[in-house]
């Protein structure tokens, strides 16, 4: 067991990801891939449940990765109450009736998450988010108000109910 958990984490820290990780350090890298090989994948999971369909989710982990808060990551306020959790929210809400599944399937093409310095707002969350062309792209930062679940979660689902 702990032969494949070593490997699946060497797996997770040689994936290709655009430009893995060009800015974070060796204590990010591990901390990102440890995320991704044990936090991840149930989250992923919640999202896919909550769509009710196998939807491409693109999560840029280099851009997610802030210098200096590697031990930070795994905690759930860090990613989950700022990213994932207003996710799956918005998107169960969404999907509480057949005819806003149907609306998600047909117009839903891949979930894009981000975060970019430099645009990513600070509390109007509305403003890092767009819905364009399939593609929903959320670009928060990390670990940043973390008690605005329901204000993220909120935006989350104004932007799909205006655009599905």
């Amino acid at each position: 067991m702990q032969r494949r958990n070593v490997l699946g984490l060497a797996l997770v820290l040689l994936a290709p990801s655009s430009a893995v990780f060009a800015q974070a350090g060796l204590a990010e890298r591990r901390a990102i891939a440890a995320y991704r090989q044990d936090k991840w994948p149930p989250i992923e999971a919640a999202i896919r449940k909550a769509t009710g369909f196998e939807v491409p989710i693109d999560v840029e982990w280099d851009q997610l990765t802030i210098p200096g808060d590697a031990s930070h990551y795994a905690d759930d306020e860090y990613y989950g109450k700022t990213i994932f959790h207003p996710l799956v929210a918005a998107l169960s809400s969404i999907t509480a009736d057949q005819m806003g599944r149907d609306a998600l399937k047909a117009k839903l093409q891949r979930i894009h998450v981000r975060f970019d310095e430099k645009t990513a707002p600070a509390s109007n969350y509305q403003n890092g988010l767009s819905f364009a062309n399939g593609v929903l792209d959320i670009n928060w930062r990390p670990f940043s108000n973390t008690a605005d679940v329901a204000d993220r979660t909120k935006a989350l689902t104004q932007i799909m109910e205006k655009n599905l």
